[in-house]
């Protein structure tokens, strides 16, 4: 990426994050075999400030065989001079694993590591370009207390996507196996 791409990039990712934003259609979960049980996603197109296209979507995934767990969700913009989506404030709720912050990170967030947490563009922003296509680590935020549930879970992504239409989106079809 040149810089002036990076800072193309990052223009379009703060104009989207000031947004208000709405889901264009309703769209249902739906299986990925990537593992041996395979992974639920849910996307959909977002109307920007009430305009459609730019090619800005809402993700979510969680493998198939699990309960209010491994939750992962993000806004996706695609610009033409990208290879593939830039994820925007994504949010990490009871993952398998933690992040760790790297030493570049503002002062209260160097080092930390954290397991429910999200992206915050605020705190990636002076960063390289490079976090926002998972080209370099990103700086991450701890969730707020009290998300105990995937409604919890899209009641914070809403706010902090500017999307209330998120808490619309019905719970993925888990099916939990049995050990």
């Amino acid at each position: 990426m040149t810089p002036e791409q990076g800072l193309k990039l990052l223009q379009h990712l703060e104009n989207v994050n000031d947004a208000a934003k709405n889901i264009d259609a309703f769209s249902d979960w739906y299986l990925v075999q990537n593992r041996t049980s395979g992974k639920l996603e849910w996307q959909a197109a977002l109307r920007i400030n009430g305009q459609l296209g730019g090619g800005v979507a809402a993700r979510l995934a969680t493998p198939a065989d699990v309960w209010d767990r491994d939750v992962y969700g993000q806004i996706e913009l695609k610009l033409p001079f990208m290879p593939r989506a830039a994820r925007l404030n994504p949010v990490e709720w009871r993952p398998r694993r933690p992040h760790s912050n790297p030493a570049t990170a503002p002062k209260d967030y160097a080092l930390m590591t954290y397991f429910d947490r999200w992206h915050p563009f605020d705190l990636n922003r002076e960063q390289t370009p490079l976090v926002f296509l998972q080209e370099a680590v990103g700086v991450a935020a701890p969730l707020p207390d009290g998300i105990e549930s995937f409604s919890d879970y899209l009641h914070f992504c809403a706010i902090v996507w500017k999307c209330p239409d998120i808490e619309k989106v019905p719970p993925p079809p888990w099916s939990p196996s049995l050990v």
